[in-house]
């Protein structure tokens, strides 16, 4: 799962307490096209405003279901002129929601926010915006092992949400169009944006479709459109770990309490090659793979690359109890029951997995630990999936000259900064910045300093990156 750095960060903030019902509700009669907006209780953000758009399912119909839009307004501190200004943050996942990070995003975002409103919204199928909630069934605590993607759970979850949506109609497409519209609603002349992993695919489409609506953009850990990024999660990961585990080695500190590091991982994936580990996990009997092993260090590396010398170090002796829990708990987005995980297969089952090949997967995965393990689970779930079928055209690189700046974690194992530099190749008014030692979603007092900087002034140019740690970058 590409989970958004601005999601990631704003975890750390706390959520905001928000209910239901303080999102106003349109009447059952209302068209396509209408909303309300009022004022909403969010801890420290008094002037906060909450609302609900209502949207098309089949936008292309113009008929039939309709989705009701959950979005909050976090208003601008400052108004200079008459010209209303939002930055749109665009979400994670796929999946992720929101509106419940509004408290986070004022606390962490307030040098954002001087002369622009925030703008938060639940895409279709997410959050409080209809959301793609599977049944509360449960399965065997055995079956998530071995598998990312129990297919029980997939295929009972499938079946109960066809009967009231249509799954292939959930896509980047859909969501940046119901955000386009519900911009043209609110009366932004234009909006900036600001994408975090999957959220940079979104804000790229988003140039791609609406490119008169666009007036900057910030890309954080980019997933290019022409790249379908999950067939290359292995060599990503195997790239990533290399860089902890020569890092740790390299380190006096980190070498003396992990020796030999490299050889003690070699030796755990020697013992996992040879066949699973059984375990006992929250009582039951389990038995843990080298696939639960590559996503539990996967999920470790996109922020806490710290533990994972030692929870290599504990394993290379057969002490895998840590390991297993933390894989539970990356899976459980799928996994446990009221699992969220719908949106995520509608979009990435048509703009990630449909154009695989088994050349490409045999090509990407080849000499890695992780190998096919994970790519060889959506493609599973995806031949079970209704999903939207795309034109050619829809992989092409976004061109745009509007003000772009880019974002790449040097040791990020989901989004390598090989992906930052191919995407700002066809944006010529761009600046890519690589955080050393970064990880998925760097984000610290020095990008939100940048980011600040190119809303106030709508350029990349002259842009001091020293604080980053980082030569200049590339404009």
């Amino acid at each position: 799962m590409i989970r958004s750095a601005i999601v990631a960060w704003l975890t750390l903030c706390g959520p905001a307490t928000l209910l239901a019902q303080q999102f106003p509700t349109l009447p059952a009669d209302a068209p396509a096209g209408a909303g309300a907006v009022h004022a909403c209780g969010i801890e420290d953000v008094a002037d906060a405003r909450c609302g609900r758009f209502r949207v098309y399912e089949d936008r292309d119909a113009k008929q039939g279901r309709t989705i009701d839009l959950a979005f909050i307004v976090l208003p601008a501190l400052e108004v200079v002129d008459e010209t209303k200004r939002a930055l749109v943050f665009l979400p994670g996942g796929p999946g992720e929601s929101f509106t419940d990070g509004a408290r986070g995003v004022a606390r962490g975002f307030a040098s954002h926010r001087q002369r622009h409103d925030l703008l938060l919204v639940d895409v279709r199928g997410v959050g409080r915006s209809a959301p793609l909630v599977c049944p509360g069934f449960q399965i065997p605590l055995r079956e998530r092992f071995g598998t990312v993607f129990p297919m029980r759970h997939i295929t009972m979850c499938r079946d109960a949400l066809a009967k009231r949506a249509r799954l292939d109609l959930y896509t980047t497409d859909h969501a940046v169009d119901d955000i386009e519209e519900l911009r043209r609603w609110l009366g932004y002349p234009q909006v900036d944006l600001s994408g975090g992993s999957y959220g940079t695919r979104v804000a790229q489409v988003y140039m791609r479709r609406h490119p008169e609506a666009v007036r900057t953009v910030i890309l954080n850990s980019v997933a290019p459109v022409f790249e379908p990024g999950y067939v290359h999660m292995a060599r990503t990961l195997q790239t990533s770990l290399d860089l902890v585990v020569e890092a740790c080695e390299r380190s006096a500190t980190c070498d003396q309490e992990h020796p030999d590091l490299s050889g003690r991982l070699e030796r755990v994936l020697d013992r996992l090659r040879r066949g699973p580990v059984a375990l006992t996990v929250r009582g039951e009997n389990v038995r843990f793979t080298l696939g639960d092993f590559a996503y539990a260090l996967r999920g470790l590396l996109y922020g806490r690359a710290r533990d994972v010398p030692a929870l290599i170090h504990a394993a290379s002796e057969n002490d895998f109890d840590a390991l297993a829990e933390y894989y539970l708990e990356r899976t459980a987005w799928v996994g446990e029951e009221d699992g969220t995980a719908a949106y995520h297969f509608s979009a990435l089952c048509a703009e990630d997995i449909a154009p695989l090949t088994d050349d490409d997967v045999a090509k990407h995965t080849a000499g890695t630990f992780m190998g096919d393990h994970l790519i060889a689970g959506y493609r599973e779930v995806c031949s079970a999936w209704p999903a939207a079928k795309l034109p050619p055209s829809w992989w092409e690189p976004v061109r745009s000259d509007v003000p772009v700046l880019i974002f790449s974690g040097e040791r990020d194992p989901v989004t390598p900064p090989s992906w930052g530099e191919a995407v700002a190749k066809h944006l010529p008014n761009s600046l890519h910045i690589v955080v050393p030692g970064g990880g998925h979603g760097p984000r610290n007092a020095c990008t939100r300093g940048l980011e600040a900087q190119l809303l106030r002034e709508a350029s990349a140019a002259g842009l001091d990156t020293s604080c980053a740690g980082a030569p200049p970058g590339r404009l």
